[in-house]
């Protein structure tokens, strides 16, 4: 089944510069905040290798039935239909990402991935750091909660883009149970 965010345009983009204040001064551990699962898994490249955090069978029979099995693949590692943009106009802020470095492809560039491999982070970040240009009172979380193939200097690639990506946007290191929306607006976090 094929969803698109409901009602007309972004009718959620900035669902939370409109909270009540009472809302906003509240910490943030309150406050449902609506999120997706696999988050960036909208496209997936069916051309490239099989993701690392597949197990060896899997990989196996991909390899041997290289163009059936990742058609299969495709059908359950594709766990959203929104792009960056829509799941950020459909009022998502939470977002569950699992990266991977291409374990043949020289360099530290790492991607999101589900099974197959997706978009590179940094556009997908991109993306977010663009929305939230335009929507100055909305605060997104980022959860990179699974890594594979990704060695030290991988990491330190990953947190090198995310300082170049949203510079002073980025929240610093603070208590977190008690972060409400007044105190990241108060700073300009996002």
């Amino acid at each position: 089944m094929r969803t698109r965010p409901a009602g007309i345009g972004n009718v959620n983009a900035d669902w939370m510069g409109s909270l009540p204040s009472k809302l906003s001064a509240m910490p943030l551990k309150y406050l449902a905040v609506p999120g997706s699962h696999d988050s960036f898994t909208f496209w997936v490249d069916v051309h490239a290798p099989v993701g690392p955090d597949q197990k060896a069978y899997v990989k196996y029979l991909a390899s041997m039935f290289s163009v059936l099995a990742k058609k299969v693949m495709v059908k359950w590692s594709m766990t959203q239909n929104l792009t960056f943009r829509e799941q950020l106009d459909a009022g998502i802020r939470y977002f569950d990402l699992r990266v991977s470095s291409k374990p043949s492809e020289p360099g530290s560039e790492i991607y999101f991935i589900h099974g197959l491999f997706g978009h590179k982070v940094r556009d997908g970040l991109l993306e977010i750091n663009s929305f939230l240009g335009r929507h100055k009172k909305e605060v997104v979380f980022l959860d990179f909660n699974h890594y594979y193939a990704m060695d030290a200097e991988h990491h330190v690639y990953l947190i090198h883009m995310l300082q170049q990506v949203f510079g002073s946007k980025l929240c610093s290191d603070s208590a977190v149970e008690n972060i409400t929306l007044n105190f990241l607006w108060e700073k300009k976090y996002q």
